[in-house]
């Protein structure tokens, strides 16, 4: 009668084993607290609230980055002669260490509000790599302003600064 009982207790606990249901000769004990699937080590994303599967964090980053095709278009012919404008008339410029300080500040500045303009361009849809188109044309249309108007330090500081804050700022 013993065997018995131990018998069940044993079949009990045998079906109660998870498997990761993309890698079925996985046991587990971990599930998505989204859904419910069961997941190994290698399938779970770590989230701030909690192990979510692969499935689910895909599903997430589709409805945040809503983007359109020609969004990233759209913001890369808008900041490239927005920041060639800015630079050149920053690398004219030329006072010495008060032009520096100038240029790390308006640099800044123009950076955000180009980050800015561009964005609200496209509808404020975001883009999981609008950062980068627009941070990269500032980057060369501030390189081009900085070489019409005379290679200068207040420009490439200028550019470097707008850079960095329109990567900040999306």
């Amino acid at each position: 009668m013993a065997n018995q009982t131990l018998d069940s207790q044993q079949t009990a606990v045998e079906s109660d084993v998870l498997t990761c249901a993309v890698h079925p000769n996985v046991e587990t004990s971990l599930r998505c607290n989204r859904c419910g699937r069961p997941m190994c080590d290698r399938c779970a994303v770590r989230t701030p609230v909690g192990y979510r599967c692969r499935e689910c964090v895909r599903g997430q980053r589709k409805a945040f980055f809503n983007a359109q095709p020609a969004d990233p278009i759209i913001q890369g012919v808008v900041s490239l002669p927005l920041a060639a404008i800015a630079a050149g008339l920053m690398g004219l410029v030329r006072f010495g260490f008060f032009g520096l300080l100038i240029a790390f500040w308006a640099g800044s500045a123009a950076g955000a509000l180009i980050a800015d303009v561009a964005y609200r361009l496209v509808g404020k849809r975001r883009g999981e790599y609008s950062w980068l188109v627009v941070a990269a044309c500032i980057a060369v249309g501030g390189a081009a302003g900085t070489l019409i108007t005379g290679f200068s330090l207040t420009g490439v500081l200028f550019t470097a600064m707008a850079v960095s804050a329109a990567i900040g700022r999306l």
